[in-house]
């Protein structure tokens, strides 16, 4: 059933749609009826309606001007027009509106029947097809993906590219040619046994969508393409391309996504990639390429977790061949410790800290002791907001560094650090909600200073203050109000005062808070305090 909303200021026409709508069908269900478009408008959000049926000629906003406003927010709403004027000007806006039908005064039992038939067939084509379109996609793309994963399980077994299978994969839509190519393995960090069904398929949803939106992120547009592929309920991943794949943006792209599914889903991945190979420098093309290799290889970096620590990104170049005893941490550790303080995830921060310096002595880092210790505190500090702020309330930085090299016992330095990172997650907090909070404070002193304007709107707050009208809203929101309330509440707020102090006519008392029509002004008074200004007044 769709839902409807009239809008009309007289009473009789109202009345009359709401006897004939209830005399058609069981299609459409009215839950909302105005005398105007100002109350219209202020419900709308609240009703959701599928179709309005509304007045062109009303006081205060008139039919176009409803069907404009309302566009902001439910820019799929339909409408009918209604009209005692049968006129060119109104029909071509209408028309412009994208408006269903236009009818004109006295309303038939035809007319409005014709109208709302109309109606309920675009309803339902937009319906039916948005639902149809979506679900025979879905189940192509569902077969085409099973398809591809199979080519793909094979293609790592193998140790050449037969010719019918290089036509396959042209024919299931698998487009391997590229100069550059990495293989990257994805694996939980905990045992598999201990993993359930639910968090397997939740991890494998929220790991689509961020690798979806990362690599298809403008960062890397028109320079890599990528293909998933499951094997062995774990996923894998091919980026390709044909200009040199820089190696930093990618482990910082996939150190985000693995970041982003610990704090998604709870559960720790790590992914190990295989050696970028160059196909120009070796001279082949991509069916030259052993993808057994860099699938074997892709896997045994995974092996390293034991030694550098878990939910991390590694490439098979990182991989330590001389074994030297100076010791080596990761740098995606740092980063994943800088991303977890950003995120407000303390504790897993903490933990992380508190592996490395586990790890990291001086006996067994002897050579880069105080290198990882000044790697680590980099990071802590680069997750801070406001540095400024830091070093004001807590302690400059020489004597951060001073106190992190001359802690004389581990449980010294980590009990430091935690404290670091705890005062950091607190400015981060307040940084942030400080931040909208200005925002709202500028917006509300802007409407302080200009709610005398009877024009004045949300496009004029957003381009004098530089925000977009979602940010706008979204800071009203936040405060549980919105714009018109807010602008509404505050102009009544002010009339009471003028009311109050003195006699002046309704007519300036309306134009000092920033309405031009008196009656407009009487209205809303006596729908905001259930009383007029006059009767106000004599109380």
């Amino acid at each position: 059933m769709y839902r409807v909303i009239i809008v009309d200021n007289e009473e009789s026409v109202r009345e009359r749609l709401l006897f004939l709508l209830s005399k058609m069908n069981s299609d459409f269900e009215v839950v909302g009826s105005f005398e105007n478009g100002y109350d219209a408008l202020l419900s709308m959000n609240s009703l959701s309606p599928d179709l309005v049926i509304t007045d062109i000629k009303m006081p205060y906003v008139d039919g176009i001007e409803l069907i404009k406003q309302s566009k902001i927010d439910l820019p799929l709403l339909q409408f009918i027009i209604i009209s005692g004027y049968d006129l060119f000007d109104y029909a071509k806006q209408a028309i412009e509106l994208g408006v269903l039908s236009y009818i004109t005064k006295p309303i038939s039992y035809e007319d409005l029947s014709n109208a709302l038939s109309r109606a309920k067939s675009e309803l339902d084509k937009k319906l039916y097809v948005d639902t149809n379109i979506e679900n025979l996609q879905n189940k192509i793309d569902k077969v085409l993906k099973i398809i591809q994963d199979n080519d793909l399980n094979k293609l790592v077994t193998l140790k050449e590219i037969p010719q019918n299978f290089k036509e396959k994969l042209i024919a299931d839509q698998i487009d391997l040619e590229a100069n550059y190519f990495l293989l990257g393995c994805f694996d939980f960090d905990d045992e598999a046994d201990s993993i359930t069904y639910e968090q397997n398929e939740l991890v494998n949803f929220y790991l689509d969508r961020y690798i979806k939106d990362s690599l298809n992120d403008k960062k890397f547009a028109n320079k890599i393409k990528f293909i998933t592929f499951t094997k062995d309920n774990e996923t894998n991943i091919f980026i390709l391309s044909k200009e040199k794949i820089v190696i930093e943006e990618i482990r910082e792209t996939f150190s985000e996504i693995i970041t982003k599914i610990r704090k998604t889903c709870g559960v720790s991945l790590s992914i190990g990639f295989s050696e970028l190979e160059d196909l120009i420098v070796q001279n082949i093309n991509y069916t030259q390429l052993s993808y057994r290799r860099l699938y074997r290889h892709a896997k045994r970096v995974l092996e390293y977790r034991t030694v550098v620590g878990q939910n991390i990104v590694l490439f098979y170049d990182d991989i330590d061949k001389n074994n030297s005893s100076s010791g080596k941490v990761d740098e995606n550790e740092y980063k994943t410790i800088n991303y977890e303080i950003l995120y407000g995830r303390i504790d897993i921060a903490i933990e992380k800290i508190k592996s490395i310096l586990n790890n990291v002595t001086p006996e067994t880092f002897k050579d880069t002791y105080f290198f990882v210790l000044n790697n680590l505190l980099d990071a802590i500090l680069n997750s801070c907001i406001s540095l400024v702020t830091l070093y004001d309330s807590f302690m400059p930085h020489i004597d951060i560094v001073y106190k992190l090299f001359n802690s004389k016992t581990g449980a010294a330095l980590f009990q430091f650090l935690s404290t670091l990172v705890y005062k950091i997650d607190e400015i981060n907090k307040s940084q942030r909600l400080n931040k909208v909070d200005t925002s709202f404070s500028q917006i509300t002193f802007y409407l302080e200073q200009n709610y005398k304007n009877p024009t004045l709107s949300l496009e004029d707050v957003a381009n004098k203050l530089g925000y977009s009208l979602s940010y706008i809203s979204a800071i009203f929101k936040k405060n549980n109000t919105s714009f018109t309330k807010y602008l509404t509440d505050l102009r009544m707020n002010k009339a009471l005062l003028i009311l109050k102090k003195d006699d002046a006519k309704l007519i300036n008392v309306a134009s000092e808070v920033g309405y031009d029509d008196p009656y407009y002004f009487s209205h809303c008074f006596k729908k905001h305090f259930g009383v007029s200004p006059l009767d106000y007044r004599k109380k």
